[in-house]
């Protein structure tokens, strides 16, 4: 019987308030950032097409609903400055006049209401300080391949942003980036972002998972905080520097409460274990090969059938899966607490891409876009 089970899934398988950021101080002073822009009274008529020397900074296009403005010569770039209809879906071309679109500037999508989805193109290097603002309904967006900063507050109140998959390729994210995100349920830090900054996944209520890729060096003050459903921390060797109480702490009234009930998953001997001894957290030894089941350097069809397996017996002996703690962490491939089929895809699907030649390693292909 346990036979004609696993069989048949895997024949399934197959086929198958606008809130100011708050900065806490060491006194308990709060320190609050207001930024404030002008009205202005935006115009719809799309502007004619000019030569590229004949641009000079400032200079604005308008076009399929968006304000584009020259922000650099020598070569000419433009920068969504505003957005200027109420499309619930909007995609942002990589190419406007013969110009290149590599910026979305600040406030340039703040406090639209009606935007559901964005997508924007692989040129894009940087997202402005609060260019999506309290877009409160925003759930799907990408982030390309060429993104390389994140400018402060950017995504701060989307609540409905979810899933979060940062591209490999980013480096910087600059203060409160994903504050009162609540609908994330998980977040991963690319690695090439060495610093993990100061507030950037504060009050976000559903955030179950943090995860911090192999790269990221510094943890710094209070990076994560008051992430009230936080369950675990994963914190590979190359973090070497962790501020006390940036992670897993809820903050209120110049204080830092109670610490929350969250486990950190780390190599012996690092700063992970040495920061979840300081501060009463459970640590887990984790060894960061996701995907290799059976610990042979590689991961693919054999890992795919371990979790599927796995899979079948515990749904037969109510959901009590053989897996370790850690192995377990290893193949929950998509974050949501359940090690089932859909991983096994993930491993077929990771197996099928590095057999066409690519290079990501498991965690990046997993977690990172």
């Amino acid at each position: 019987m346990k036979n004609r089970t696993f069989a048949a899934l895997l024949a399934a398988f197959v086929l198958t308030s606008a809130v100011p950021f708050t900065a806490f101080a060491d006194d308990g002073e709060t320190e609050t950032i207001v930024e404030t822009t002008e009205e202005t009274t935006e115009e719809t008529t799309e502007t004619p097409i000019k030569s590229d020397w004949d641009y000079d900074i400032g200079d604005e296009i308008i076009k399929d609903g968006l304000k584009f403005s020259v922000y650099q010569l020598g070569p000419t770039r433009l920068e969504v400055k505003s957005c200027l209809t109420d499309d619930r879906e909007i995609e942002v071309p990589e190419v406007v006049d013969n110009l290149i679109v590599d910026r979305i500037g600040k406030y340039a999508f703040k406090e639209r209401k009606e935007l559901y989805s964005v997508k924007l193109p692989e040129s894009i290097r940087t997202i402005g300080t609060y260019a999506f603002f309290k877009c409160e309904n925003l759930h799907e967006f990408n982030f390309p391949n060429c993104l390389e900063q994140i400018d402060a507050l950017a995504f701060s109140n989307c609540y409905d942003l979810w899933p979060i998959k940062l591209n490999r390729g980013l480096e910087k994210m600059e203060i409160a980036v994903f504050q009162a995100c609540t609908g994330a349920k998980s977040l991963s830090i690319p690695g090439r972002m060495e610093v993990f900054t100061d507030h950037t996944c504060q009050f976000m209520s559903s955030l179950y998972t943090l995860r911090l890729c192999t790269g990221v060096k510094i943890v710094e003050k209070d990076a994560a905080l008051n992430n009230m459903y936080q369950k675990r921390v994963i914190i590979p060797p190359t973090v070497t520097e962790i501020a006390p109480y940036s992670i897993g702490y809820t903050y209120f009234e110049g204080d830092y409460d109670q610490p929350l009930d969250i486990e950190i998953f780390g190599v012996k001997g690092t700063a992970a274990e040495q920061y979840a001894k300081n501060h009463g957290f459970d640590f887990v030894e984790f060894d960061f090969k996701y995907g290799d089941m059976n610990n042979d350097g590689k991961v693919d069809a054999n890992d795919a059938s371990l979790i599927l397996a796995d899979y079948a017996n515990s749904s037969v002996k109510d959901n009590v899966s053989a897996f370790s703690h850690s192995e377990a962490l290893k193949a929950d491939l998509n974050d949501d607490f359940v090690v089932d089929a859909i991983d096994a895809s993930l491993v077929l699907s990771y197996y099928a891409f590095i057999s066409s030649g690519k290079n990501y390693t498991p965690e990046e292909f997993f977690f990172q876009r």
